[in-house]
């Protein structure tokens, strides 16, 4: 059963949290005591994550104005998670700074498949929304269905396994990883309510293909990528078949 906008807007509101109030000081004493391996893949990560983040805050003005001729309530949606996701660029950005220690232009840690996701695609899909409304079914696919549901899934679980595995070493990045997760559930839902909504039949399969490997094979795992891509199709099962 898919859920309405109302119910979203009630569930992205009570998930609301406050990034600055985490505290980080006792992940910044411990990262130093970490395995390398574990350390390269956190900072790939992280990297990641602050190069996408602040690229999906950057580009959904489009998505916010023009899904206030949709319905309030979607606008009223559309307009929360934007104040999500910048919420997550200033955590993200947090992470990096205080306990890993990250440059300050994170693209090259992050990779160029990363790069070219968020900095490339998206803003041209971005581009082609603001100028046509007739783009919004395309957009959405790509933001929501390719971005946040497969990129942001296995990104999200990769991070959240090896902070996991660490046993509460870093515990305010843990806890705000969590959360970021809880929000991105509720945006995905999001765009499958509005393809559904708007009837707009989406082909996402050439941007999923680049998506699910993007993190690389060392993060994109088969297994995670196979369990991020089985919950993706039920997903899109809500959205209506491209011909």
């Amino acid at each position: 059963m898919l859920a309405g906008y109302q119910h979203l807007l009630f569930a992205g509101r009570r998930l609301q949290w406050d990034e600055a109030a985490i505290d980080l000081g006792p992940d910044a004493r411990a990262v130093a005591d970490l395995p390398t391996a574990v350390r390269a893949r956190l900072d790939r990560l992280v990297a990641g994550f602050c190069v996408a983040e602040t690229a999906v805050a950057q580009h959904l003005d489009p998505f916010v104005a023009r899904s206030a001729a949709v319905d309030p309530d979607a606008h009223a949606c559309f307009a929360l998670q934007q104040g999500d996701e910048r919420r997550h660029a200033r955590f993200f950005a947090r992470v990096a700074d205080e306990v890993l220690g990250l440059p300050a232009d994170p693209r090259a840690l992050a990779g160029p498949a990363i790069v070219g996701l968020f900095e490339e695609d998206l803003p041209r899909r971005a581009a082609a929304l603001a100028a046509d409304a007739e783009a919004f079914g395309a957009a959405v696919g790509l933001y929501h269905l390719v971005l946040e549901g497969i990129v942001f899934a296995i990104g999200q679980d990769a991070l959240l396994d090896e902070l996991d595995a660490l046993d509460g070493a870093l515990p305010g990045t843990r806890a705000g990883v969590a959360r970021v997760q809880g929000d991105e559930r509720w945006h995905v839902g999001l765009g499958v309510l509005h393809l559904r909504t708007l009837g707009a039949p989406v082909d996402v399969t050439e941007p999923a293909r680049r998506a699910a490997a993007a993190w690389g094979p060392g993060i994109a795992t088969v297994a995670r990528v196979d369990r991020v891509l089985r919950a993706h199709a039920r997903r899109v099962g809500f959205v209506p078949a491209a011909a």
